[in-house]
């Protein structure tokens, strides 16, 4: 039907109240399951630290005679490895004017911010410590800061690489950990998890985590049509709603029984987490921290307020062996 003729409408109007919510409403993704899982421990120095050991290659001609005059066999040191401490942080600036107006969804814009930049940091220590970074000792200079050397970067042992690709690790000639070299990537599969597995156990790792990006714990998920996999079925109750078994969250390996893990951050991070299936056994790494998350209150220079979020830690990879990496995969869709 027509308007009647003259109706007056909001469009018109002056004065009408605006309807902002008195609330915010943010997706926060903000778990970080790796930082979670991992152990902690604190630092007393830029650069820690620490030891690591292995036994022989077991000897099948270990057959003595009687009477047998010993030579003795050369004694192996320990093999001494190390990280650096990296500083990351959050800044903060409000203006005084700002902090006092009436505001809609929160009080204080200060207190909002903290708190979501305390968020931002701990997803941001997430993916460093996962990433292929190199260790750095830095320069003392702005242009060169010290950087940690993330998991993948260390993991050399037991890394599944494809096609042109290299294993980084602890350099012993340098005292730095040497990010890898990416290869083609590849659609990760049950073989080469089985493999990768399989070699870790050899190397002498219980890893208990498989940690996966989203859309790889999808392809993950469809090992349960393997034929070599054991199938679930649930009994369908008539009188109640079914489950339709379309994922799965524990893998029960020959050796050893994996939870399966998916960190959204790995995706959010882009392809060069996403790349990577990790074996991780949470008791042979730990979070190192020099000077844990804290606030610092900067001297005001103008009218407004300013905070520091910021923390100074490394990534302490007890033995690299325990571990594994199922690398080059696609880990954000079926191509990249």
């Amino acid at each position: 039907m027509p308007q009647v003729s003259n109706t007056f409408e909001t469009y018109d109007a002056v004065g009408n109240r605006e309807t902002l919510a008195d609330r915010i409403y943010m997706i926060t993704p903000e778990e970080t399951p790796f930082l979670s899982m991992i152990g902690k421990t604190d630092l007393e120095g830029v650069h820690p630290e620490w030891q690591t050991d292995s036994l022989a290659t077991p000897d099948t001609s270990n057959n003595q005679p009687e009477g047998n005059d010993w030579s003795f066999q050369t004694v192996s040191p320990t093999t001494r490895v190390g990280n650096y401490c990296q500083i990351s942080d959050k800044r903060i600036v409000i203006s005084n004017t700002q902090e006092v107006v009436s505001k809609a969804g929160r009080k204080s814009e200060m207190a909002r911010e903290i708190a979501k930049k305390g968020q931002e940091l701990k997803t941001d220590m997430e993916v460093i410590l996962l990433s292929n970074q190199a260790s750095s000792a830095g320069s003392g200079d702005a242009a060169s800061n010290r950087t940690l050397g993330g998991f993948r970067a260390w993991l050399a042992s037991n890394d599944s690489l494809g096609a042109g690709g290299a294993s980084g690790g602890f350099n012993s000639s340098t005292g730095l950990v040497d990010a890898a070299t990416n290869g083609t990537q590849r659609a990760l599969t049950k073989a080469l998890l089985d493999t990768t597995i399989q070699a870790t156990y050899i190397s002498g790792g219980n890893p208990t985590t498989l940690l996966l990006s989203p859309y790889a714990k999808t392809v993950f998920s469809t090992f349960m049509s393997d034929a070599n996999v054991a199938q679930q079925r649930f009994a369908a109750k008539g009188s109640g709603q079914t489950t339709i078994v379309a994922a799965a969250d524990m893998y029960l390996s020959d050796f050893g029984t994996l939870t399966v893990v998916p960190d959204r951050q790995m995706a959010r991070a882009g392809a060069t987490i996403a790349r990577n299936a990790f074996l991780v056994d949470p008791s042979m790494v730990q979070l190192g921290t020099l000077r844990d998350i804290a606030k610092r209150d900067p001297a005001e220079t103008g009218d407004a307020k300013k905070k520091v979020l910021n923390v100074e830690y490394s990534l302490v990879v007890k033995n690299e062996a325990a571990h594994g990496v199922v690398a080059d995969i696609f880990g954000m869709t079926a191509s990249s």
